[in-house]
Parts: structure tokens; sequence; C-alpha cells
């Protein structure tokens, strides 16, 4: 456990349950007088439970789990653009795999690698962009040249 510098006179030794719970609810973003009527606390007592140092590291630990899970995904959302890229259906798939890419910075504004020149922008989402507007243009019968062709049988 990460030690903290902590002035206060009163501290928690354990997390019960009902504190596990709070911790749990305010991670999704319920508010503190919803989070307080659900434990069956007092609003003011979920302020001051959320700045208890043992709450405090159990929330880093539930968020370290989560960045764990996360991740793991990573190989499954290669999978996904493997298969977009193969098959070319599946815009919703696509841009799931972006947003596992994003949260895990290995794309977009806080990606993990500062090492590129490109002036910010990164490859695999203008790469990501371009996939997509060729899908589009492709469901449209609008070739590469930008050119409408209609293939007639006969």
């Amino acid at each position: 456990m990460t030690e903290l510098t902590v002035t206060r006179k009163v501290q928690l030794k354990e997390l019960s349950p009902k504190h596990k719970l709070v911790a749990q609810l305010l991670s999704q973003g319920v508010g503190r007088e919803e989070v307080a009527m659900a434990a069956g606390y007092e609003p003011e007592y979920i302020t001051w439970l959320g700045g208890d140092p043992l709450f405090i590291e159990h929330v880093r630990e539930m968020s370290r789990l989560v960045s764990t899970h996360l991740e793991a995904l990573y190989g499954k959302s290669v999978d996904v653009i493997a298969e977009q890229l193969t098959f070319g259906a599946g815009e919703d798939k696509l841009k799931a795999a972006r947003l596992q890419l994003e949260a895990t910075g290995r794309i977009g504004k806080n990606m993990r690698s500062g090492d590129g020149d490109d002036g910010g922008v990164d490859r695999l989402e203008v790469l990501a962009r371009r996939l997509l507007s060729l899908q589009r243009q492709q469901r449209e019968g609008v070739t590469l040249d930008g050119e409408s062709r209609v293939v007639q049988e006969g």
C-alpha cells in the first residue's frame, strides 16, 4: 500500500463492504447524494470518506485492476482492425477498436510514444479516418480516382 501524508485525526483502519460500495458507485460517476442514499450514509460522510487514505488507496487499486483489464483487450482490438481491413465491414467495430486504442494511449493526443514529428497528428488515426472514407465511397459507388462507375452486366 502506498504511504499517504495525512493530517487527519480520524482515519479508517478497515473498509467495510458499504465503503467498497461507495467507492464503486463514485467511480461510476454516481453523485454524492445518490451514493449516500444507496449506502445509508449522510452526504457529508461520503465527502469525508473520499479523503480517507485507506479509501483513496482502495480506489487506486480498483483503478489499477481496471487499467490492467483494459490493457489486456489490446489484442482483441488488433484482431478487430485486422478483420476490418480483411473484410471491409463493421464500421462500429472499428470505432470500438479506436476507442480502446485511445483509452490505452496507443493513438490520439496522449500517445505513449511522443517521438513522432508529425505535429501531433496521429498516423493510425489518419489511416482509420481514410479507411472509413474509402468504405463510404465504395458504398456510394465512387472509385479512388473520384469517378462514379456503374458496372453493367450483359
